[in-house]
C-alpha cells in the first residue's frame, strides 16, 4: 500500500489469543488472509484488539508478522499509545520498522490533565520527528482527553503527517460535522468508529471511512457503496438489518470482542473466541443471543447480498 490516504472500511483486527493466552499467529494470518480475500484494502491495530493487554514486543511481533503476510496486499496501521513525546516517537519509529503503512495514535490517560494545547503540541511533534504517517485517534471515552474540533482539523490540516482522524466520541457524527466545518480542505480524511454505530449519519456529515470490527466488513462497504450511489434508502435497508447485531455488541468491549471473535470462528476464519484475561465476565447466555439474532436477521442472506 503506497497511498497515505484512508478512506472506505479499515476494519480493527481482533487479537486471536492461544489456549496459553499467547497471540495466536496462525490464527492472525488466517484473519488477514479473510479479509484479504473480501476485497478489503486497509486494517489496524486499536482497542478492537486488545492493545491494552499487550506488551510492547508482543504488539510489534503481531504488527510484523501482519505485515509479512499481508504481502503488500493489504495496508497495515499499527498502534501507539501518546504518554509522552519522546516516547511516542519511539513507539512510531518502531512500527515503522515493521513495514506497516501508519500508525493510528491516541492519547493516554495521564494526559487528560494536561492543557489541550499541550496534547495537541505532542502530536504535532511526533508526526513532524518521525516522518510518518498518523491518524489521530478521538475517543475521549476511552482516554479522557476531549480534544475540540477545532483543534482537531488544525492538526489535520496543518501537522506534518498527521494523515488522518478517527473521530468515535459517543456521539461521532455530530463532532463529525463540527469537525469538517473547521477545514478548509473538507477532502481531507476523517473517519468514524464506534464499531460504525453511526455509519449512515457520519457518511451524510462528510466521513470518508470507517474502523469497525473485522466479522463482516464487507456488509459495511456495501452500505457505503449504495450511499455513494445515491441509493440512501437501500443503504438504510441494509444497515437496518445489521442494527440488532450493533446494538447487542454495544453492551460494554468484552462483548463486544467476544461477538467479533464468535462471528469470525462461525465464518471458519478463526478457531477461538477467548479474550486476554483479566475482562469483564461475560454473559453465558450471549451465544444463545447472537445465535437468535442472526436467525432473526438472516445474517447468511446479509453476506450473501454483500458478497
Amino acid at each position: 500500500m503506497t497511498s497515505s490516504y484512508l478512506d472506505g472500511v479499515i476494519p480493527i483486527a481482533v487479537m486471536p489469543f492461544d489456549e496459553n493466552d499467547q497471540i495466536d499467529l496462525k490464527a492472525l494470518k488466517s484473519e488477514i488472509d479473510f479479509l484479504v480475500s473480501i476485497g478489503i484494502k486497509w486494517v489496524g491495530f486499536g482497542y478492537g484488539s486488545e492493545v491494552y493487554t499487550l506488551a510492547e514486543g508482543e504488539l510489534i511481533k503481531a504488527l510484523t508478522y501482519s505485515v509479512e503476510v499481508a504481502r503488500a496486499k493489504i495496508g497495515v496501521i499499527g498502534n501507539v499509545e501518546l504518554n509522552s513525546t519522546k516516547g511516542a516517537i519511539e513507539r512510531v519509529n518502531n512500527i515503522k520498522a515493521t513495514g506497516a503503512a501508519m500508525a493510528m495514535m491516541r492519547p493516554g490517560g495521564m494526559m487528560a490533565a494536561a492543557q489541550s494545547a499541550d496534547v495537541a503540541e505532542a502530536f504535532r511533534e511526533v508526526g513532524s520527528a518521525c516522518g510518518f504517517p498518523i491518524v489521530i485517534q478521538d475517543a475521549p471515552q476511552n482516554t479522557g482527553v476531549n480534544l475540540s474540533p477545532q483543534v482537531l482539523a488544525d492538526l489535520l490540516e496543518n501537522g506534518a503527517n498527521i494523515a488522518s482522524l478517527k473521530i468515535e466520541p459517543l456521539s461521532p457524527a455530530t463532532k463529525i460535522s463540527e469537525v469538517i466545518r473547521n477545514l478548509k480542505d473538507k477532502n481531507l480524511s476523517v473517519i468514524g468508529g464506534l464499531g460504525a454505530m453511526e455509519l449512515i449519519h457520519e457518511i451524510k456529515r462528510g466521513s470518508k471511512g470507517t474502523m469497525p470490527g473485522p466479522a463482516f466488513p464487507e456488509v459495511f462497504r456495501e452500505i457505503q457503496n449504495r450511499m455513494s450511489a445515491g441509493d440512501e434508502a437501500s443503504a438504510r435497508k441494509l444497515f437496518n438489518r445489521i442494527l440488532p447485531l450493533l446494538v447487542l455488541s454495544n453492551r460494554d468491549m468484552s462483548t463486544f470482542l467476544f461477538m467479533q471473535k464468535y462471528l469470525l470462528q462461525r465464518r471458519g476464519v478463526l478457531s477461538r473466541t477467548n479474550l486476554r484475561s483479566p475482562h469483564s465476565k461475560l454473559d453465558p447466555q450471549l451465544p444463545q443471543e447472537i445465535e437468535e439474532m442472526l436467525a432473526a436477521i438472516d445474517f447468511e442472506s446479509i453476506l450473501k447480498e454483500c458478497s
